[in-house]
């Protein structure tokens, strides 16, 4: 991505609850990737048009200069107004790797820069987020990231010292989802910097916004597979949490910067461009 200089029991509401399935499986499933970026920026009132017109921008620079930094962006439906730009890496050596093409790429940094000062009128701040993969804490099967056009975000902000607990807390939301017998991936990434820790960050992906309805599919069979003695011991894991924070997201290709694959499988979405407006004279 971008480079930085630039129901009435209570324990339904324990926030492992809400995840639900994406839906039917694509061709294209993959695992997630080990790594995650995310530039995470806080629009200003007002601002969200101008900013997706200088968000634009990012992509055209990379695709001239050639440099394969390929990201999603996402914008809150609900939660802070904010922009998330998110990349997968297999490794932090990819990472220095990129870090370095765009570097000596011709004219690169300083288009970057200035789309950074233009964009300094939308946004009040930016925080850049590393986060690692953990496997154990998440559920398959793989999935269609280009198909997605929702995410929900879970964000667990531990007490020092309780990560097992909140490992055993993913585990026994595993056995829940079998019970149910649905279909609920999710993909749990440790922030390794980039924010207070030990912080865990649980993706969700759907296909529409309709499916984070916990009243019906998947949400409504994970509910009633839910016993008293799960909720118990969901609420006493909880203890171990300062706080919970779930955020929903819509993919906005305009400000992204995909792989030829997802312009290939839906080149109606991931080919959507902003409208420049002409410039008007003096």
């Amino acid at each position: 991505m971008r480079q930085p200089t630039r129901t009435s029991r209570p324990y339904i509401r324990w926030p492992f609850a809400l995840l639900a399935c994406a839906g039917p499986l694509a061709a294209q499933a993959a695992p997630p990737p080990p790594y995650l970026e995310i530039f995470r920026e806080e629009v200003k009132v007002g601002r969200g048009g101008a900013h997706v017109l200088t968000e634009a921008g990012w992509p055209r620079a990379f695709a001239r200069a050639k440099v394969p930094n390929h990201y999603i962006a996402l914008t809150t439906s609900y939660g802070p107004a904010e922009a998330w730009f998110v990349d997968g890496r297999g490794s932090i050596g990819e990472i220095d790797e990129f870090n370095r093409q765009v570097g000596v790429a011709p004219g690169l940094t300083a288009e970057l820069d200035r789309l950074s000062a233009a964009d300094a009128a939308n946004i009040s701040s930016v925080r850049v987020i590393l986060g690692r993969y953990q496997a154990a804490m998440s559920n398959g099967p793989d999935i269609d990231v280009a198909a997605m056009r929702v995410w929900e975000v879970l964000i667990f902000r531990l007490k020092p010292g309780h990560e097992a607990q909140f490992g055993r807390a993913a585990a026994l939301y595993r056995t829940l989802v079998e019970k149910a017998q649905v279909v609920a991936p999710w993909a749990t990434y440790e922030v390794m910097a980039g924010m207070q820790g030990p912080t865990y960050l649980v993706w969700i992906p759907h296909k529409s916004l309709t499916e984070i309805d916990p009243a019906m599919g998947v949400g409504a069979a994970i509910e009633a597979a839910m016993t008293d003695s799960m909720g118990m011991q969901f609420g006493s894991y909880a203890e171990g949490y300062y706080s919970t924070e779930k955020i929903i997201f819509n993919v906005s290709p305009e400000m992204s910067y995909p792989p030829p694959a997802f312009m290939v499988q839906d080149p109606s979405f991931w080919g959507r461009k902003v409208k420049i407006p002409p410039k008007t004279a003096p």
